[in-house]
């Protein structure tokens, strides 16, 4: 199989250009987008290219090369398991990097460590000596560097870590009260003691209404005023350290079912594993690339790294996921930087050619089931749930879209009428002072498919 990735680079350099396709890209251009796009059949034969081994920052794109790495590495059947275990008198938790810890599924939060509680009454235990978080090989920073450093506090920058709960953030409801003269704020996600400091000011004009929240060391501090008759809204902010909160929602837990930690040894309590908590891979790969979560992307590169090196830090991720590449497609084109699995760093770049070589590759392992069932469906699911509407495309379509200032990006595949499919990559740089670019570039993008899409297979 890295033969045949390695030659679906080499097939990608030669082809006839569909002139359907050469005029959409002409007109790409002639907005200022150096476009590269590549179309191929399930074979590996391009149908059209320009720029295919060019490099270009690929935005949330790179989320492709990340997923084929992941369950290349790990399999689509991977398995994270937590484990819980008393030794000396404390509770040791054993990271895994479950990256599902999410509230109103079966892994929130409450439900899992009231289940620990639970386990811990029925062997008597009622008291702990401490609660000890092991975080194992996930080490090193929780964001990559290249990462926007005025947008850590957002949830798309959310921290990834050995211990997270709610992707790396927390949630809140803000509601306004008939009457009051401010906002009712309610901490949602994570379930944890947190203490809210500020306050959020009613106002009668929606207009003026701008609102937020961070997360201070003690504290959410929360700001902005909030329209009086507005009805209620949740937004997310990232957390400030992960383990925190982590630990804070399992000592809340904990006190609920009545286990205190009292910091002694409590008598007669043997050394034993008290509950293993598991989740599977599927569900944070479709996060990847069906909600576009930079989060899960990183987070799961770090698994990957810690199960097949070791090494849970983002750079070992990224190492792994370089080595998984170039072990099924040769090696990497010249210019290729992966410095995240996000694409949020504007600084990474991929060649058309190596994106779709990643995906047919994919495609065509027993993982290639997943991969394509995680992409999200034209006109109907994630971040492709409003485009392609009014068009023969809508729900044959499966693709990842791609959006940072100065890159836009759509990769996927399409099924024809005729059963078989078109693999395409669309990759888009442009000046990241022009405003307002990106709606054109998508509806581009769109013509570009419906022309590959007509592209003729050879059978």
């Amino acid at each position: 199989m890295a033969r045949w990735g390695s030659c679906v680079v080499l097939v990608l350099a030669v082809g006839l250009p569909g002139q359907a396709c050469e005029r959409v890209v002409a007109a790409a251009e002639a907005l200022g987008a150096r476009t590269g796009v590549a179309v191929c059949d399930a074979e590996g034969r391009l149908l059209f290219g320009h720029r295919v081994g060019e490099a270009f920052a690929p935005a949330s794109n790179m989320k492709l090369l990340a997923a084929a790495a992941v369950l290349d590495g790990l399999g689509p059947d991977h398995t994270f398991e937590t484990v819980f275990r008393l030794r000396a008198g404390r509770l040791v938790v054993e990271a895994s990097g479950d990256p599902n810890w999410i509230r109103d599924t079966e892994h929130a939060p409450e439900r899992v460590f009231g289940a620990v509680a639970a386990a811990l009454r029925q062997r008597g235990v009622i008291t702990l000596a401490g609660i000890d978080l092991e975080p194992g090989c996930f080490t090193g920073p929780a964001r990559p560097p290249g990462w926007p450093r005025d947008q850590l506090q957002t949830y798309y920058c959310a921290p990834t870590g050995p211990f997270v709960l709610e992707q790396g953030t927390f949630v809140l409801q803000i509601a306004a009260p008939a009457g009051a003269a401010a906002a009712q704020v309610e901490l949602v996600a994570p379930v944890a003691d947190r203490a809210l400091r500020g306050s959020i000011e009613l106002v009668d004009r929606p207009k003026d209404a701008t609102y937020g929240a961070v997360d201070r060391d003690d504290a959410v501090q929360v700001r902005g005023r909030f329209p009086r008759r507005g009805a209620p809204v949740t937004i997310r902010a990232a957390v400030q350290e992960p383990s925190a909160w982590y630990l804070a929602a399992l000592r809340r837990s904990l006190a609920a079912a009545g286990i205190a930690v009292a910091g002694e040894r409590p008598a007669a309590v043997a050394d034993a594993v008290v509950h293993r908590h598991r989740s599977a891979l599927r569900p944070a790969l479709a996060r990847m690339l069906e909600d576009s979560s930079n989060f899960a992307a990183e987070q799961c590169l770090r698994v990957l790294g810690a199960r097949t090196a070791g090494d849970g830090s983002l750079a070992g991720g990224l190492a792994v996921m370089r080595d998984r590449l170039t072990a099924r497609l040769g090696e990497l084109p010249a210019g290729t930087l992966l410095l995240d699995g996000s694409g949020l760093s504007r600084d990474s770049r991929v060649t058309p050619g190596l994106l779709a070589a990643a995906m047919l590759v994919t495609a065509n392992t027993p993982a290639g089931e997943v991969f394509v069932d995680c992409l999200p469906v034209a006109g109907r699911t994630g971040t492709l749930a409003d485009r392609f509407a009014g068009t023969d495309l809508v729900g044959r379509v499966r693709a990842k879209t791609g959006w940072i200032r100065g890159v836009s990006a759509l990769s996927g595949v399409v099924h024809g009428r005729d059963g078989t499919p078109r693999w395409f990559v669309i990759l888009m740089n442009y000046d990241a002072r022009q405003d307002g670019r990106n709606k054109d570039l998508k509806r581009l993008q769109e013509e570009l498919v419906a022309a590959a899409d007509a592209l003729p297979v050879a059978r």
